[in-house]
């Protein structure tokens, strides 16, 4: 079983969970997500993402 940990969430619904081995999953609020490798991958690809969806 697989537990992940969720580093944070936004006020316009997007996620970072720690899925493992340095490993992050960003979800945006339509349910699409990325898996990406390293934190500030993490946070780059949230802020891309949200910035998009102005």
């Amino acid at each position: 079983m697989t537990f992940f940990s969720r580093i944070c969430a936004t006020s316009k619904g997007s996620t970072i969970d720690a899925i493992g081995q340095g490993r992050y999953r960003v979800c945006t609020r339509d349910s699409i997500c990325s898996d990406v490798e390293g934190l500030w991958n993490a946070y780059e690809t949230l802020r891309v993402e949200e910035q998009r969806r102005l």
